[in-house]
């Protein structure tokens, strides 16, 4: 069972304030290591009897039986799985975290201040929320550890309702589906673009035709992968990408080029900064605070796929993954928290109250770097795009049951070519999720991050589900629904607005 959960919150905090910052300087995340490949068990060959001991007992007849069904029928040889290391587990955590979301973030600061005062409560609450986060992310893996299940639907059915089962599935398949779509509609908008000015033909270069390309080459072969371990190579590719955008974020804050010059001329917007008299706290009296609290609230989403982080951990030499999904856990949290705070200030800093709701739109079409930022982006979506649809692909399973199971386990190439057709129609015929996907997210984020994970876990001690955990475990998990249905209403308000 993992440790006890006062000591999860402790050391969760601890990390993320402490190890998130210091993960640069020491190198940054590990290089992928070897995947693991090995069975738990093995079983000895049944010896075959001596024909004397045999003969002492039953006749020639039954001797000869016996020993054929003896020598047909020995040991059948152990399943050899495939697991995944800490080290690419964390980097495939990383990317499933981190997505386009990020950009997103000066924004949210500049809904509710135009000083710089104002990154001090917005980094503070950043961190906070990728504690409590993090914490949910353990507490599934906790859940399905107590329950023996493999996805969200199995954990909540054993330790809260089968028949309400239907409401994280629900729930997981909406986030996972609409992610889905969210990348394929921003792939197709963000490559055409960069098509467009090659002069290609609009049957090569528009919308419609990159997707439809992008779905049929790179992204299929991509999902049709079955496990976590073979995609950490493409995971790197995308955090490196994300570690680029950090990088040309900052590097535009550093060098003032757009303070003053032909590129400040050439952006969409000035930036924009306003002198705030009162202290840094006092910043978040403003309404708008609540813009960057939405935002935030879901910034870590990738808890629907915390039971397949979990089943495919490779695990240590006691056959043990508790503590090594507790660490994998915490350094892929703290190393998002890190690129969210990058991006953030970085941006912020660059463009202030002027910070619009992508901050790659801010930077003017002829900044070189700012192209080759546009297409890090692109890169991050697709190395992320079979991580989320290998969540919709699971929840999928669940749903349907015993039909799901056998169209996997007999066709899982023909289940997934009809999941991202569904996907591709739908993204091909729409050009802005917009208040859906805001709504959705707000809403069955926070349940999937903060809520469903503390209500499993305290039915689970109730049910008598594995051992107890501590009295400061106990005092956030029941902290953690509250907080999570107001984050939930908060979030579904502003995108209402």
């Amino acid at each position: 069972m993992m440790r006890g959960h006062s000591g999860h919150v402790v050391l969760i905090a601890a990390a993320l304030l402490g190890v998130s910052w210091s993960s640069l300087a020491n190198g940054g995340l590990q290089a992928p290591g070897p995947v693991y490949r090995g069975s738990a068990f093995s079983y000895p060959r049944p010896s075959v009897p001596s024909a004397s001991a045999v003969a002492a007992l039953t006749s020639r007849s039954d001797r000869l039986v016996a020993h054929a069904q003896a020598v047909a029928s020995p040991a059948a040889p152990a399943e050899n799985k495939e697991y995944s290391s800490m080290a690419q587990s964390t980097v495939n955590l990383v990317k499933n975290i981190v997505g386009a979301g990020m950009l997103s973030l000066p924004a949210g600061v500049a809904s509710f201040s135009g000083s710089p005062k104002a990154l001090v409560p917005a980094v503070t609450f950043t961190l906070l929320l990728a504690v409590f986060s993090a914490y949910g992310f353990v507490l599934i893996a906790d859940v399905c550890k107590r329950t023996g299940e493999t996805t969200y639907q199995g954990a909540w059915s054993k330790t809260v309702s089968k028949n309400t089962s239907w409401i994280p599935a629900a729930a997981c398949s909406a986030k996972a589906g609409i992610g889905c779509i969210s990348y394929s509609m921003i792939l197709g908008d963000c490559l055409s673009r960069i098509l467009v000015p090659l002069g290609l033909p609009a049957a090569v270069c528009g919308r419609s035709a990159v997707i439809l390309g992008m779905t049929a080459v790179v992204i299929l072969p991509l999902c049709s992968m079955k496990s976590l371990a073979p995609l950490a190579k493409f995971s790197v590719l995308g955090v490196l990408s994300n570690v680029f955008i950090c990088g040309f974020v900052l590097t535009r804050c550093f060098d003032g080029s757009y303070a003053a010059g032909a590129l400040a001329q050439a952006a969409p917007a000035m930036p924009k900064f306003v002198v705030h008299s009162g202290s840094v706290w006092s910043t978040m009296s403003d309404p708008g605070f609540a813009v960057l609290l939405a935002i935030l609230a879901t910034a870590f989403l990738a808890h629907y796929n915390a039971p397949n982080f979990f089943e495919q951990l490779a695990p240590d030499s006691n056959g043990n993954k508790e503590g090594r999904f507790f660490i994998m856990s915490v350094m892929g949290f703290s190393a998002a928290a890190l690129i969210f705070c990058m991006v953030m200030c970085g941006g912020f800093l660059t463009f202030g109250k002027a910070s619009l709701g992508l901050i790659l739109n801010n930077y003017a079409a002829t900044d070189g770097l700012a192209i080759l930022a546009r297409v890090a982006i692109a890169v991050s979506l697709i190395t992320a795009y079979p991580l989320v649809f290998m969540g919709l692909r699971k929840q999928f399973v669940a749903l349907t049951g015993e039909m799901g199971e056998k169209l996997y386990n007999e066709s899982p190439r023909a289940l997934t070519i009809s999941l991202l057709a569904v996907v591709t129609l739908v993204a091909l015929n729409l050009r802005n999720l917009g208040t859906l996907a805001a709504f959705a997210g707000a809403v069955f984020g926070s349940f999937l991050v903060y809520v469903a994970p503390a209500v499993m876990v305290i039915r689970a001690q109730q049910r008598g589900l594995g051992a107890k955990g501590g009295a400061l475990g106990r005092a956030v998990q029941f902290f953690m629904v509250p907080m999570g249905l107001a984050l939930g209403v908060l979030g579904a308000v502003q995108s209402l607005k």
